[in-house]
Protein backbone atom coordinates (compact mmCIF):
# COMPACT_ATOMS: atom_id res chain seq x y z
CA UNK A 1 0.00 0.00 0.00
CA UNK A 2 1.37 3.40 -0.91
CA UNK A 3 0.65 6.47 0.96
CA UNK A 4 0.34 9.68 -1.06
CA UNK A 5 1.97 12.78 0.07
CA UNK A 6 -0.14 15.90 1.83
CA UNK A 7 1.45 18.65 -0.15
CA UNK A 8 -0.75 17.77 -3.53
CA UNK A 9 -3.60 17.42 -1.34
CA UNK A 10 -3.25 20.31 0.51
CA UNK A 11 -2.78 22.51 -2.79
CA UNK A 12 -5.89 20.79 -4.16
CA UNK A 13 -7.73 21.53 -1.07
CA UNK A 14 -8.29 17.62 -0.57
CA UNK A 15 -9.47 16.54 2.60
CA UNK A 16 -8.61 19.77 4.35
CA UNK A 17 -10.20 21.03 7.86
CA UNK A 18 -9.24 24.08 8.65
CA UNK A 19 -8.40 27.44 6.96
CA UNK A 20 -4.83 29.34 8.40
CA UNK A 21 -5.02 33.18 7.66
CA UNK A 22 -2.16 35.39 8.28
CA UNK A 23 -2.73 38.77 7.10
CA UNK A 24 -4.57 39.22 4.06
CA UNK A 25 -3.61 35.40 3.17
CA UNK A 26 -5.04 32.38 3.53
CA UNK A 27 -4.06 28.63 3.64
CA UNK A 28 -6.04 25.08 3.82
CA UNK A 29 -4.36 22.25 5.89
CA UNK A 30 -5.45 19.21 7.80
CA UNK A 31 -5.40 19.51 11.54
CA UNK A 32 -3.55 16.41 11.73
CA UNK A 33 -0.73 17.22 9.86
CA UNK A 34 -0.01 20.60 11.99
CA UNK A 35 -0.66 18.43 15.39
CA UNK A 36 1.62 16.46 14.43
CA UNK A 37 4.17 18.82 13.50
CA UNK A 38 3.56 21.73 16.24
CA UNK A 39 3.21 21.68 20.13
CA UNK A 40 1.28 24.80 19.55
CA UNK A 41 -1.20 23.56 16.78
CA UNK A 42 -1.52 20.00 18.78
CA UNK A 43 -2.56 22.03 21.95
CA UNK A 44 -4.87 24.56 19.63
CA UNK A 45 -6.94 21.33 18.05
CA UNK A 46 -7.15 18.82 20.99
CA UNK A 47 -7.72 21.04 23.43
CA UNK A 48 -11.30 22.59 24.93
CA UNK A 49 -10.39 25.56 22.71
CA UNK A 50 -12.13 27.79 20.45
CA UNK A 51 -9.99 27.20 17.81
CA UNK A 52 -10.70 23.52 18.16
CA UNK A 53 -14.01 23.79 16.99
CA UNK A 54 -13.34 26.81 14.02
CA UNK A 55 -13.05 26.21 10.22
CA UNK A 56 -11.13 29.16 9.92
CA UNK A 57 -8.01 30.11 12.09
CA UNK A 58 -6.43 33.76 12.19
CA UNK A 59 -2.63 34.14 13.27
CA UNK A 60 -1.64 37.05 14.86
CA UNK A 61 1.94 38.53 14.37
CA UNK A 62 2.73 36.24 11.40
CA UNK A 63 2.94 36.88 8.02
CA UNK A 64 1.82 35.92 4.71
CA UNK A 65 5.26 34.60 4.04
CA UNK A 66 6.65 33.12 6.81
CA UNK A 67 3.06 31.25 7.11
CA UNK A 68 3.51 29.58 3.41
CA UNK A 69 7.38 28.99 4.25
CA UNK A 70 6.58 27.29 7.50
CA UNK A 71 3.48 25.02 5.74
CA UNK A 72 5.78 24.11 3.15
CA UNK A 73 8.70 22.71 5.52
CA UNK A 74 6.01 21.57 7.93
CA UNK A 75 4.85 19.19 4.35
CA UNK A 76 7.67 18.36 2.90
CA UNK A 77 10.34 18.64 5.71
CA UNK A 78 12.16 21.46 3.30
CA UNK A 79 12.90 24.82 4.26
CA UNK A 80 14.73 27.40 2.03
CA UNK A 81 17.24 29.44 3.74
CA UNK A 82 19.29 32.34 2.02
CA UNK A 83 22.48 31.95 3.50
CA UNK A 84 24.27 34.63 2.41
CA UNK A 85 21.61 37.01 4.18
CA UNK A 86 21.26 34.52 7.01
CA UNK A 87 24.71 33.05 7.58
CA UNK A 88 26.30 33.07 10.97
CA UNK A 89 29.97 32.50 9.54
CA UNK A 90 29.13 36.91 9.18
CA UNK A 91 30.22 36.78 12.55
CA UNK A 92 34.09 35.77 11.74
CA UNK A 93 34.20 38.17 8.48
CA UNK A 94 36.44 41.04 10.21
CA UNK A 95 38.82 38.32 11.79
CA UNK A 96 39.30 36.86 8.39
CA UNK A 97 39.66 39.55 5.98
CA UNK A 98 42.70 40.70 8.47
CA UNK A 99 44.24 37.29 7.41
CA UNK A 100 44.09 38.37 3.55
CA UNK A 101 47.57 38.88 2.13
CA UNK A 102 46.47 42.50 0.09
CA UNK A 103 50.21 43.58 -0.44
CA UNK A 104 50.59 40.43 -2.52
CA UNK A 105 47.92 41.50 -4.88
CA UNK A 106 48.47 43.67 -7.83
CA UNK A 107 47.16 47.56 -8.24
CA UNK A 108 44.18 46.76 -10.23
CA UNK A 109 42.95 43.82 -8.16
CA UNK A 110 43.25 46.31 -4.99
CA UNK A 111 40.98 49.00 -7.29
CA UNK A 112 38.48 46.24 -8.02
CA UNK A 113 38.24 44.97 -4.09
CA UNK A 114 37.39 48.56 -3.16
CA UNK A 115 35.22 49.83 -5.65
CA UNK A 116 33.22 46.44 -6.74
CA UNK A 117 33.47 43.55 -3.21
CA UNK A 118 30.43 43.90 -0.62
CA UNK A 119 32.29 42.20 2.25
CA UNK A 120 35.44 45.02 1.58
CA UNK A 121 33.23 47.87 0.84
CA UNK A 122 31.35 46.81 4.29
CA UNK A 123 33.57 46.09 6.17
CA UNK A 124 36.04 49.42 7.49
CA UNK A 125 38.89 47.00 8.63
CA UNK A 126 38.88 45.32 4.91
CA UNK A 127 39.00 48.66 3.34
CA UNK A 128 41.89 50.20 5.38
CA UNK A 129 44.02 46.78 4.88
CA UNK A 130 42.99 47.85 0.89
CA UNK A 131 44.16 50.77 1.19
CA UNK A 132 47.29 50.05 2.85
CA UNK A 133 48.05 47.78 0.71
CA UNK A 134 47.63 50.70 -1.80
CA UNK A 135 50.09 52.50 -0.15
CA UNK A 136 52.34 49.99 -0.16
CA UNK A 137 52.83 49.62 -3.96
CA UNK A 138 52.77 53.64 -4.06
CA UNK A 139 55.89 53.36 -2.21
CA UNK A 140 57.75 51.35 -4.78
CA UNK A 141 61.36 51.73 -3.29
CA UNK A 142 60.27 51.71 0.05
CA UNK A 143 58.77 48.45 -0.10
CA UNK A 144 61.77 46.47 1.69
CA UNK A 145 60.92 48.12 5.08
CA UNK A 146 57.46 48.30 5.11
CA UNK A 147 57.19 44.04 5.23
CA UNK A 148 54.87 42.43 7.47
CA UNK A 149 52.64 39.32 7.55
CA UNK A 150 50.34 40.43 4.01
CA UNK A 151 53.06 41.52 1.93
CA UNK A 152 55.23 37.81 2.61
CA UNK A 153 54.03 34.90 1.32
CA UNK A 154 52.73 31.80 2.95
CA UNK A 155 55.13 29.58 1.61
CA UNK A 156 58.86 30.97 2.56
CA UNK A 157 60.99 28.50 2.18
CA UNK A 158 64.74 30.03 1.64
CA UNK A 159 67.13 28.39 -0.75
CA UNK A 160 70.79 29.79 -2.41
CA UNK A 161 70.48 32.13 -5.44
CA UNK A 162 73.19 32.91 -8.14
CA UNK A 163 73.69 36.17 -10.18
CA UNK A 164 75.69 37.16 -12.45
CA UNK A 165 79.17 36.34 -13.24
CA UNK A 166 82.20 35.34 -16.22
CA UNK A 167 81.47 32.70 -18.12
CA UNK A 168 84.49 30.96 -19.74
CA UNK A 169 82.59 31.76 -23.25
CA UNK A 170 80.42 34.84 -22.35
CA UNK A 171 81.85 38.16 -20.80
CA UNK A 172 79.48 38.99 -17.89
CA UNK A 173 75.77 36.87 -17.66
CA UNK A 174 72.60 38.63 -16.76
CA UNK A 175 71.28 35.31 -15.51
CA UNK A 176 69.64 34.74 -11.92
CA UNK A 177 68.56 31.37 -11.25
CA UNK A 178 67.78 29.81 -8.04
CA UNK A 179 68.92 26.18 -6.20
CA UNK A 180 65.52 23.48 -6.88
CA UNK A 181 66.12 20.36 -6.11
CA UNK A 182 62.31 19.43 -6.26
CA UNK A 183 62.57 17.43 -9.34
CA UNK A 184 65.45 15.41 -8.57
CA UNK A 185 65.02 15.13 -4.82
CA UNK A 186 66.64 11.62 -4.66
CA UNK A 187 69.78 12.34 -6.44
CA UNK A 188 72.79 12.66 -3.75
CA UNK A 189 75.00 14.60 -5.99
CA UNK A 190 73.39 17.54 -7.31
CA UNK A 191 73.96 18.65 -10.59
CA UNK A 192 73.63 21.72 -12.74
CA UNK A 193 70.25 20.56 -13.87
CA UNK A 194 69.07 21.19 -9.80
CA UNK A 195 69.16 25.25 -11.35
CA UNK A 196 66.03 26.71 -11.86
CA UNK A 197 66.53 30.20 -13.99
CA UNK A 198 64.48 33.23 -13.30
CA UNK A 199 63.81 36.57 -14.73
CA UNK A 200 67.13 38.10 -15.81
CA UNK A 201 69.02 41.00 -14.33
CA UNK A 202 68.89 44.36 -16.99
CA UNK A 203 72.32 44.39 -17.27
CA UNK A 204 75.15 41.31 -17.07
CA UNK A 205 77.63 41.78 -14.59
CA UNK A 206 80.15 39.88 -12.55
CA UNK A 207 82.55 41.43 -9.55
CA UNK A 208 79.34 43.54 -8.21
CA UNK A 209 77.72 42.92 -4.82
CA UNK A 210 74.14 41.60 -3.46
CA UNK A 211 72.25 41.87 -0.58
CA UNK A 212 68.80 40.96 1.05
CA UNK A 213 66.86 43.75 2.89
CA UNK A 214 62.99 43.02 3.64
CA UNK A 215 63.36 39.40 1.21
CA UNK A 216 64.26 41.73 -1.62
CA UNK A 217 67.19 41.09 -3.56
CA UNK A 218 69.65 43.84 -4.05
CA UNK A 219 72.28 44.03 -7.10
CA UNK A 220 74.87 46.67 -7.30
CA UNK A 221 77.78 47.79 -9.20
CA UNK A 222 80.39 45.38 -10.60
CA UNK A 223 81.68 45.27 -13.85
CA UNK A 224 79.80 45.24 -17.06
CA UNK A 225 80.96 44.92 -20.78
CA UNK A 226 80.47 47.13 -23.30
CA UNK A 227 79.68 47.13 -27.10
CA UNK A 228 82.90 48.29 -28.00
CA UNK A 229 84.34 45.19 -25.66
CA UNK A 230 85.63 46.80 -23.06
CA UNK A 231 84.98 46.19 -19.94
CA UNK A 232 84.67 48.93 -16.44
CA UNK A 233 82.97 49.84 -13.79
CA UNK A 234 79.17 50.62 -12.98
CA UNK A 235 77.01 52.46 -10.28
CA UNK A 236 74.31 50.61 -11.51
CA UNK A 237 71.38 48.99 -9.04
CA UNK A 238 68.64 47.12 -9.35
CA UNK A 239 66.26 45.16 -7.14
CA UNK A 240 64.86 41.26 -7.35
CA UNK A 241 61.36 40.67 -6.05
CA UNK A 242 60.79 37.21 -5.47
CA UNK A 243 57.17 37.86 -4.89
CA UNK A 244 56.73 38.50 -8.72
CA UNK A 245 60.12 37.55 -10.60
CA UNK A 246 60.43 41.47 -11.12
CA UNK A 247 63.69 43.71 -11.47
CA UNK A 248 63.45 47.06 -10.68
CA UNK A 249 66.02 50.21 -11.21
CA UNK A 250 66.80 51.92 -8.39
CA UNK A 251 69.23 54.97 -7.90
CA UNK A 252 72.90 54.35 -8.88
CA UNK A 253 75.78 54.51 -6.27
CA UNK A 254 77.87 57.85 -5.96
CA UNK A 255 80.81 56.29 -7.49
CA UNK A 256 81.10 53.17 -10.17
CA UNK A 257 82.38 50.52 -8.02
CA UNK A 258 83.64 46.82 -8.58
CA UNK A 259 85.78 44.47 -6.22
CA UNK A 260 84.29 46.10 -3.23
CA UNK A 261 81.80 45.07 -0.55
CA UNK A 262 77.95 45.72 0.06
CA UNK A 263 76.04 45.18 3.51
CA UNK A 264 72.44 45.40 4.31
CA UNK A 265 72.70 46.98 7.91
CA UNK A 266 69.52 47.94 9.65
CA UNK A 267 67.60 50.28 7.24
CA UNK A 268 70.62 50.82 4.74
CA UNK A 269 72.64 49.51 2.20
CA UNK A 270 76.39 50.31 2.55
CA UNK A 271 78.94 50.03 -0.23
CA UNK A 272 82.74 50.09 0.73
CA UNK A 273 85.63 50.95 -1.41
CA UNK A 274 86.28 49.36 -4.39
CA UNK A 275 88.00 50.28 -7.96
CA UNK A 276 85.74 52.62 -10.18
CA UNK A 277 85.42 53.05 -13.84
CA UNK A 278 89.33 54.33 -14.12
CA UNK A 279 90.47 51.30 -12.54
CA UNK A 280 91.53 53.43 -9.19
CA UNK A 281 90.93 51.89 -5.99
CA UNK A 282 88.43 53.85 -3.65
CA UNK A 283 88.66 54.86 -0.37
CA UNK A 284 84.85 56.28 -0.37
CA UNK A 285 81.82 54.49 1.44
CA UNK A 286 78.16 55.27 0.90
CA UNK A 287 74.68 54.39 1.92
CA UNK A 288 71.34 53.93 0.38
CA UNK A 289 68.47 54.73 1.97
CA UNK A 290 65.57 52.88 0.43
CA UNK A 291 62.71 55.25 1.75
CA UNK A 292 64.16 58.25 -0.32
CA UNK A 293 65.75 56.03 -3.39
CA UNK A 294 69.25 58.01 -2.64
CA UNK A 295 72.60 57.43 -2.08
CA UNK A 296 74.53 59.35 0.12
CA UNK A 297 78.93 59.59 1.35
CA UNK A 298 79.73 57.91 4.97
CA UNK A 299 82.45 58.21 7.09
CA UNK A 300 85.72 56.63 4.32
CA UNK A 301 88.57 54.34 4.92
CA UNK A 302 91.67 55.70 6.12
CA UNK A 303 93.25 54.35 2.89
CA UNK A 304 92.00 53.24 -0.66
CA UNK A 305 90.72 49.52 -0.35
CA UNK A 306 89.45 47.03 -3.14
CA UNK A 307 89.15 43.14 -3.17
CA UNK A 308 88.18 43.20 0.67
CA UNK A 309 85.62 40.71 2.12
CA UNK A 310 83.24 41.86 4.28
CA UNK A 311 79.78 40.66 6.14
CA UNK A 312 77.15 42.19 8.68
CA UNK A 313 77.44 41.03 12.30
CA UNK A 314 76.74 42.12 15.71
CA UNK A 315 74.82 45.39 13.99
CA UNK A 316 77.71 46.11 12.35
CA UNK A 317 79.85 45.83 9.33
CA UNK A 318 82.96 44.11 9.34
CA UNK A 319 85.43 44.28 6.80
CA UNK A 320 88.64 42.52 6.36
CA UNK A 321 91.75 42.24 4.13
CA UNK A 322 92.30 43.77 0.34
CA UNK A 323 94.63 45.35 -1.48
CA UNK A 324 95.69 49.63 -1.74
CA UNK A 325 96.21 51.42 -4.25
CA UNK A 326 99.73 51.14 -3.85
CA UNK A 327 99.58 47.27 -4.35
CA UNK A 328 99.89 46.50 -0.76
CA UNK A 329 97.71 43.47 0.39
CA UNK A 330 96.07 43.66 3.79
CA UNK A 331 95.59 41.85 6.80
CA UNK A 332 93.21 44.42 8.46
CA UNK A 333 89.97 43.83 10.56
CA UNK A 334 87.96 47.03 10.40
CA UNK A 335 84.78 47.55 12.02
CA UNK A 336 82.07 50.34 10.92
CA UNK A 337 79.98 51.42 13.65
CA UNK A 338 76.67 53.16 11.60
CA UNK A 339 75.79 54.86 15.00
CA UNK A 340 78.99 56.90 15.19
CA UNK A 341 79.63 56.65 12.04
CA UNK A 342 83.31 55.40 12.56
CA UNK A 343 85.27 52.98 11.78
CA UNK A 344 87.85 50.90 14.26
CA UNK A 345 90.59 48.67 13.66
CA UNK A 346 90.42 45.11 15.33
CA UNK A 347 93.02 42.57 15.71
CA UNK A 348 94.46 41.87 12.40
CA UNK A 349 94.29 38.55 10.12
CA UNK A 350 96.95 35.76 11.03
CA UNK A 351 97.90 36.28 7.31
CA UNK A 352 97.10 38.59 3.99
CA UNK A 353 93.77 37.82 2.01
CA UNK A 354 92.69 39.21 -1.21
CA UNK A 355 89.80 38.11 -3.06
CA UNK A 356 88.84 36.14 -0.61
CA UNK A 357 85.32 35.98 1.51
CA UNK A 358 84.24 36.27 4.72
CA UNK A 359 80.84 35.35 6.91
CA UNK A 360 79.57 35.49 10.17
CA UNK A 361 78.51 31.92 12.41
CA UNK A 362 77.39 32.69 15.65
CA UNK A 363 79.69 35.61 17.09
CA UNK A 364 82.17 33.64 14.75
CA UNK A 365 83.78 35.55 11.52
CA UNK A 366 85.18 33.48 9.11
CA UNK A 367 87.53 34.40 5.93
CA UNK A 368 87.57 31.49 3.07
CA UNK A 369 90.03 31.14 0.48
CA UNK A 370 91.77 34.47 -1.61
CA UNK A 371 95.39 34.27 -2.04
CA UNK A 372 98.33 35.84 -0.72
CA UNK A 373 101.83 36.87 -1.62
CA UNK A 374 104.91 34.48 -1.03
CA UNK A 375 108.26 35.52 -0.45
CA UNK A 376 109.42 36.22 -4.67
CA UNK A 377 105.83 38.32 -4.92
CA UNK A 378 104.24 35.84 -6.34
CA UNK A 379 100.22 34.69 -5.67
CA UNK A 380 99.93 31.97 -4.06
CA UNK A 381 96.54 30.38 -2.73
CA UNK A 382 95.17 30.67 0.50
CA UNK A 383 93.47 27.12 1.66
CA UNK A 384 93.61 27.98 5.53
CA UNK A 385 90.41 28.98 7.10
CA UNK A 386 90.43 31.74 10.04
CA UNK A 387 88.29 32.34 12.64
CA UNK A 388 87.59 35.69 15.14
CA UNK A 389 86.51 35.95 18.11
CA UNK A 390 83.99 39.02 17.93
CA UNK A 391 84.23 39.58 22.01
CA UNK A 392 87.58 38.14 23.00
CA UNK A 393 89.16 39.54 19.59
CA UNK A 394 91.19 37.18 18.53
CA UNK A 395 92.20 34.75 15.24
CA UNK A 396 92.23 31.27 15.46
CA UNK A 397 93.38 29.19 12.36
CA UNK A 398 90.87 26.44 12.14
CA UNK A 399 91.49 22.39 12.21
CA UNK A 400 89.48 22.31 8.46
CA UNK A 401 90.64 23.72 5.50
CA UNK A 402 88.73 24.25 2.08
CA UNK A 403 89.06 21.11 -0.54
CA UNK A 404 90.83 23.82 -3.45
CA UNK A 405 91.20 26.75 -3.21
CA UNK A 406 88.81 29.83 -4.66
CA UNK A 407 89.34 33.61 -5.19
CA UNK A 408 86.74 35.81 -6.28
CA UNK A 409 84.11 33.79 -5.14
CA UNK A 410 80.08 34.48 -4.04
CA UNK A 411 79.36 33.43 -0.18
CA UNK A 412 75.70 32.85 1.40
CA UNK A 413 75.32 31.96 4.71
CA UNK A 414 72.25 29.70 6.26
CA UNK A 415 71.71 27.28 9.18
CA UNK A 416 75.53 27.72 10.28
CA UNK A 417 76.42 26.81 6.94
CA UNK A 418 78.88 29.02 4.77
CA UNK A 419 78.66 28.17 1.45
CA UNK A 420 81.98 29.24 -1.10
CA UNK A 421 80.09 29.59 -4.62
CA UNK A 422 82.09 29.47 -7.59
CA UNK A 423 85.13 31.46 -7.86
CA UNK A 424 88.87 31.69 -9.96
CA UNK A 425 91.68 29.27 -10.00
CA UNK A 426 95.11 30.95 -9.78
CA UNK A 427 96.34 27.04 -10.76
CA UNK A 428 94.41 26.78 -13.68
CA UNK A 429 93.66 30.16 -14.66
CA UNK A 430 90.12 29.20 -15.26
CA UNK A 431 86.97 29.97 -13.72
CA UNK A 432 85.42 27.42 -10.99
CA UNK A 433 81.62 25.55 -11.09
CA UNK A 434 82.24 23.67 -7.41
CA UNK A 435 80.47 24.95 -4.49
CA UNK A 436 82.32 24.35 -1.29
CA UNK A 437 80.51 23.90 2.34
CA UNK A 438 81.65 24.77 5.58
CA UNK A 439 79.27 23.00 7.93
CA UNK A 440 79.38 24.72 11.28
CA UNK A 441 75.85 23.20 12.74
CA UNK A 442 77.73 20.46 15.27
CA UNK A 443 80.54 22.11 17.34
CA UNK A 444 83.34 19.39 17.05
CA UNK A 445 82.55 17.83 14.18
CA UNK A 446 82.65 20.48 11.40
CA UNK A 447 83.38 19.82 8.36
CA UNK A 448 83.96 20.73 4.62
CA UNK A 449 82.48 19.36 1.93
CA UNK A 450 81.37 19.83 -2.01
CA UNK A 451 77.64 21.04 -2.31
CA UNK A 452 76.10 21.30 -5.56
CA UNK A 453 77.64 21.80 -8.76
CA UNK A 454 76.69 25.61 -10.96
CA UNK A 455 75.30 25.44 -13.83
CA UNK A 456 78.22 26.72 -14.90
CA UNK A 457 82.22 27.49 -14.08
CA UNK A 458 82.17 31.32 -13.34
CA UNK A 459 83.95 34.30 -11.04
CA UNK A 460 82.87 37.46 -10.16
CA UNK A 461 79.37 35.64 -9.41
CA UNK A 462 77.43 36.56 -6.08
CA UNK A 463 75.63 34.51 -4.01
CA UNK A 464 72.62 34.85 -1.18
CA UNK A 465 69.49 32.93 0.24
CA UNK A 466 66.70 34.50 -0.31
CA UNK A 467 62.98 32.76 -0.13
CA UNK A 468 62.03 30.90 -3.37
CA UNK A 469 59.97 32.10 -5.75
CA UNK A 470 56.76 33.37 -5.15
CA UNK A 471 55.17 31.32 -8.57
CA UNK A 472 57.45 27.65 -8.00
CA UNK A 473 55.23 24.56 -6.84
CA UNK A 474 54.76 24.81 -3.55
CA UNK A 475 57.00 21.21 -2.81
CA UNK A 476 59.95 23.31 -3.22
CA UNK A 477 62.60 22.34 -0.62
CA UNK A 478 65.66 23.71 0.74
CA UNK A 479 68.56 23.43 -0.34
CA UNK A 480 69.83 19.97 0.16
CA UNK A 481 73.53 19.03 -0.47
CA UNK A 482 75.63 15.78 -0.21
CA UNK A 483 77.57 15.61 3.13
CA UNK A 484 80.64 14.66 2.00
CA UNK A 485 83.68 14.17 4.56
CA UNK A 486 86.94 16.18 4.28
CA UNK A 487 88.78 15.90 1.49
CA UNK A 488 86.28 13.60 -0.31
CA UNK A 489 85.75 14.72 -3.62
Amino acid sequence: MTVTEPLPQRKDGLLCDVTLVAGEQKFHAHKAVLAACSDYFRAMFSLCMVESEADEVTLQGVTGVGLKHALDFAYTGQLVVLWLEHDCRYQYTEDLLQHVRYGLMDVPTLHHLAHSHPLVQSSPTAAGLVDEALDYHRATFAQPLRQSARTRPRFQSLTLYIAGGRKREVSRVRELRYFNPAAQEHVRVAGGSNWSELGPMPTGRSHHCVAVMGNFLFVVGGEVEHATGRTCAVRTACRYDPRGNRWAEIAPMKACREHFVLGALGQYLYAVGGRNELRQVLPSVERYCPKRNKWMFVQPFDRSLSCHAGCVADDLLWVSGGVTNTAQYQNRLMVYDPEQDQWLARSPMLQRRVYHVMAAVRRQLYVLGGNDLDYNNDRILVRHIDSYNMDLDQWTRCSFSLLTGQNESGIAVHDDRIYVVGGYSIWTNEPLACIQVLDLSTEGKEEVFYGPTLPFASNGIAACFLSAPYFTCPNLQTLQVPHHRIGAV
